[in-house]
């Protein structure tokens, strides 16, 4: 703010008066000052002699540059401020001055000795109104005032060096250390005083031992300890010979080699705080330069601790302001003078249905309804003006519509200054209570219409009453109540009727639940079970059998809900019981049927086979009748004869593989989900799908050179990919192109609105050139039974099957189609680790079986051509074979020593005992035995895959027989080596 005088005179101070805002103080907006002010503050600011004004009651200070000097750390807060809180010391001579005399006196200061002359400014009245000081320097000072310079410099630099730091150790350590460098002390500390402690945590030390930890203020003696209560400074020059320290006090100060000191004592208002202590290892004389040094010191130490600790409580209260701010169970915000949003709370979001983005973009004009705008005006302004609160009822808009009513509380925020800086709201929801409100108008004037026709409304409400009675008496639910001692307090009839059909016994009000079933001690503990955790006070539903299995033993669907009086005090509890047995049979039905529906997409995929099949397995009848035709001709050359041998051994492979595949495919029971490679099941599964597609559709498979394994049900997984192949054939119309590409580490797009997944998944995707899906369809193709097939062709349940089987395992399907060029399903199954092999390979066929070595062989074999086929084959191997015809006949040639049997190879599937059963049995007789068993297809192997034993499935070769033999035994022989 500018003052009347040149904005180039005067100095750092003329700048310093300038930019001060003299309008809030005493002296006013400067364009108002007396001229006589105006004229003597231009003097003043131009002198080259320490000059200073003391003005007005309160005798306010105003100085130019060389008495700012003068006034060191108080500069530049005394500006204004009264002279008497600045220099107490000039009471007398203002006295003097104020009574209309003339004073010159001499003023000396830490900067130096001058003469001060006071000379009275008076009114027209002839009252002084004012002073106006001038500070000559006497001879000799010269010395001094360097001083002083250096001291002060010493302090600026010192504050300086303080200001940043926000530790109180950092600051203690920093001081002590300077000020011991600038006195040249042997030690230098601040300690803090708490009751009769004085702890020193940080120490400037020179040439002495530390002294760090706490210390009882006893030692220093009473004679000491008043000295420090009764002043600021205490200086002891000669420690061994100064009369206030006791023997004890002087010993304990010499142990801690101190032979001087300078203490000055820090207070808080009348308490003793801290203490700055300046020591010397040996007596010193202190100068009075030092010892005013060494208090400023201690008061800047004092000043920066109380200043760091207020700084870290300071953050620590606006952290938990702003914690309070943020989770305050009502609406705050912060707004400006135009009404905008500064700052918000989640309540205050909730209130107005908005997020905190969204608010501090917006005014509270624009959520607040236009009936509402001119007082919502004069409660900001207001709060603004006076500094008041004020509040106001009002609705709120919502950004979808709707309004709320809310009642709003403006209080105006100010800066350090006391200047305008924001308006904090305070904001309620008022929709609870003006619902209240609404809800109480309603009962009052319901109330008055009650009393106007009572008699009416006792009959209605009787009548109600009644109503509701028969009905719970009517109901087919099961209702009753029992206090906390099992006493029933109310039953209804179903209730009743159902107690004594499940135990015998018909309960009426009053009677105890326990004592009806004294008598029937598990029935009385299921009921305890049940009716003791609604007794507890849970709140549950759950569906349990009752009752005796010689009467009927229903399934019900039992609630249990708390009982409480009329002060909220639990009483009992009441449930709701329905009999479910007949909701429980349907969903067992339903499961049924859902078993049914899987079987029945399975056949379709079957179905789709039949024709191919049987296709196939004519060619290859025609391949090995044609080969037995020509090897009965007795003159067919040798190299003939083998390479016809050959056609009929790999004829028999391709039957047997296909069957395998088909028979698997068609199984009808519900299959674990198991770990294998997807690769090489696709690639197994590829001939069947070439015969599937037909002749005119070329199929071409794609896996990548390393395997990726999947966790799933190996059967759905094929019926996956039957369904997809039948589905790419039908769009292409059975010509064109199908491609089967498996691909490992895939990740899992985003599909119909799902989530997808960076997790590594195999993707098996089937391409083919059909006709494309239209994007109309696309939206349904993965329904049940939808399908655009004609009547008899399709059951619309093959991609279901795909759909559910995706879901179910972990993964998903999706389909990307292009109208007229074709469409891709996809098939993702989360990737999995490899499990280890077994530890036999499987048996393949090719080259000489292994010959035995003579050892016995059980053969189990209900079928006698089998039998003696395989009894033929293993005397050919130089085995020593031995039929049983069941398994009941194996078990008695086996005796009770194991028949000197090497090996037993049984069946499986035969009259009585199963090939899997004796197994077992021989397992349990003779560990050491081992079994083989074969099949070509059992469902008691399907239903127990984890038997456990060697399996060679039929058909099987001579070459496959011998080599499993020959491998088992190998291995059983290693096992029992040890044991030998």
């Amino acid at each position: 703010m500018c003052i009347p005088v040149c904005p180039t005179d005067g100095g750092e101070m003329g700048s310093l008066m300038r930019e001060h805002d003299w309008a809030a103080s005493f002296f006013g907006d400067p364009a108002a000052w007396a001229p006589s002010l105006t004229t003597l503050v231009g003097l003043m600011l131009g002198s080259p002699q320490p000059t200073f004004l003391v003005w007005g009651p309160d005798q306010r200070l105003l100085y130019n540059d060389s008495y700012a000097r003068l006034l060191g750390a108080a500069h530049p807060a005394a500006l204004g401020r009264p002279c008497r809180e600045i220099r107490p010391d000039l009471g007398p001579s203002l006295d003097e001055a104020l009574s209309g005399r003339a004073v010159l006196t001499d003023d000396d200061t830490d900067a130096g000795r001058f003469s001060l002359s006071l000379q009275p400014i008076r009114n027209p009245a002839g009252q002084a109104e004012g002073l106006y000081g001038t500070c000559i320097e006497r001879p000799g000072a010269d010395l001094s005032f360097r001083e002083n310079e250096e001291r002060q410099s010493f302090l600026l630099a010192l504050s300086d060096t303080l200001r940043p730091l926000t530790s109180s150790t950092e600051i203690v350590e920093v001081a002590s250390r300077r000020l011991g460098e600038r006195v040249g002390a042997s030690r230098v500390f601040y300690a803090e005083i708490a009751g009769s402690l004085m702890t020193v945590e940080r120490e400037y030390i020179d040439g002495v031992g530390t002294i760090i930890g706490k210390h009882s203020l006893a030692a220093f003696g009473p004679d000491l300890l008043t000295a420090y209560r009764d002043g600021t400074v205490v200086a002891v020059e000669d420690v061994p010979s100064d009369p206030r320290f006791n023997p004890e006090a002087r010993a304990g100060l010499g142990s801690r080699e101190v032979g001087a000191f300078v203490d000055v004592v820090l207070f808080r208002g009348a308490e003793w705080v801290g203490l700055l202590a300046v020591q010397s290892a040996v007596p010193r004389v202190w100068t009075t330069a030092e010892g005013n040094l060494i208090r400023e010191v201690g008061e800047r130490v004092k000043a920066a601790i109380e200043r760091a600790r207020a700084e870290v409580a300071l953050r620590d209260s606006e952290a938990r302001l702003s914690a309070i701010f943020a989770c305050a169970p009502v609406g705050l915000s912060e707004v400006d003078a135009e009404g905008r949003f500064l700052r918000v709370n989640s309540e205050m979001c909730r209130i107005l249905g908005r997020t905190p983005e969204e608010m501090l973009r917006i005014t509270v004009a624009d959520v607040t309804d236009p009936a509402f705008m001119a007082q919502s005006r004069v409660i900001i302004a207001q709060a603004i003006e006076t500094g008041h609160g004020t509040a106001l009822d009002k609705i709120y808009l919502r950004p979808d519509g709707s309004s709320i009513w809310a009642n709003s509380s403006v209080r105006r925020l100010d800066d350090a200054q006391g200047r305008f800086k924001s308006l904090l709201a305070v904001t309620a929801d008022l929709s609870q209570r003006r619902e209240t409100e609404q809800r109480l108008a309603e009962s009052e004037r319901r109330l008055q219409l009650l009393n106007e026709t009572l008699e009416h409304q006792v009959s209605e409400r009787t009548a109600e009453l009644n109503l509701l009675a028969t009905i719970v008496e009517r109901t087919d639910i099961m209702v009753m109540a029992v206090d906390l001692g099992y006493n029933i307090l109310a039953i209804n009839k179903a209730n009743a009727d159902e107690f004594a059909r499940i135990y015998g016994v018909r309960p009426k009000v009053g009677d105890n639940m326990l004592d009806l079933l004294a008598d029937q001690p598990e029935h009385q503990a299921q009921v305890r079970e049940g009716w003791g955790r609604g007794l507890a006070g849970e709140e549950i539903t759950f569906v349990q059998e009752f009752g005796d299995a010689d009467r009927a033993r229903p399934a019900y669907e039992i609630s249990f809900r708390t009982l409480r009086d009329a002060q909220g005090q639990r009483m009992g509890c009441y449930q709701f019981v329905m009999d479910v047995s007949e909701r429980l049979r349907g969903q067992a039905e339903l499961a049924h049927a859902q078993d049914a529906l899987r079987q029945s997409q399975k056949l379709e995929a079957v179905g789709q086979l039949t024709g191919g099949v049987a296709h196939d397995f004519n060619n290859l009848l025609t391949i090995i009748r044609s080969s037995v035709d020509f090897l009965r001709r007795p003159d067919l050359p040798e190299a003939r004869k083998r390479r016809y041998l050959d056609a009929v051994s790999d004829t028999v492979d391709r039957a047997a593989k296909l069957t395998g595949q088909l028979l698997a495919f068609a199984r009808r029971q519900a299959l674990k989900p198991e770990v294998f490679s997807a690769g090489q099941r696709v690639t197994e599964i590829a001939d069947m799908l070439d015969t599937l597609t037909g002749g005119r559709v070329q199929v071409l498979i794609e896996v990548p050179n390393t395997s990726c394994h999947v966790r799933a049900d190996v059967s759905q997984f094929e019926t996956a990919l039957v369904n997809m192949a039948v589905n790419a054939r039908d769009a292409m119309d059975g010509e064109g192109t199908l491609i089967l590409r498996v691909t490992c580490g895939a990740t899992l797009p985003a599909v119909r609105g799902h989530a997808g997944s960076t997790a590594p998944f195999v993707a098996v995707s089937l391409t083919d050139t059909g006709m494309g899906i239209p994007q109309d369809r696309m939206g349904r193709i993965f329904e049940p039974f939808f399908t655009t097939k004609e009547v008899g062709k399709g059951t619309g349940l093959g991609l279901s099957q795909v759909f559910g089987f995706a879901k179910q395992s972990g993964g998903d399907v999706d389909v990307r189609s292009v109208v007229g060029e074709g469409t891709t399903f996809t098939l993702y199954l989360p990737e999995v680790a490899a499990l280890d092999g077994p530890c036999i390979e499987r048996v393949q066929d090719g080259g000489l079986a292994p010959l035995g070595a003579g050892q016995s062989i059980l053969i189990v074999e209900d079928n006698v051509g089998v039998g003696q086929f395989a009894t033929q084959i293993l005397e050919d191997l130089d085995y020593r074979p031995t039929l049983a015809n069941n398994a009941e006949d194996a078990l008695e040639r086996l005796g009770r020593d194991g028949g000197g049997f090497d090996l037993v190879f049984s069946d499986v599937v035969m009259p009585g005992m199963g090939g899997i059963a004796l197994a077992r049995e021989l397992q349990q007789r003779w560990p050491h035995l081992p079994v083989v068993l074969t099949s070509g297809y059992s469902h008691v192997l399907a239903r127990e895959s984890d038997h456990g034993f060697e399996l060679l499935h039929k058909p099987y070769s001579a070459e496959q027989l011998g080599r499993i033999l020959h491998q088992v035994l190998d291995v059983w022989t290693k096992v029992a080596a040890p044991a030998a």
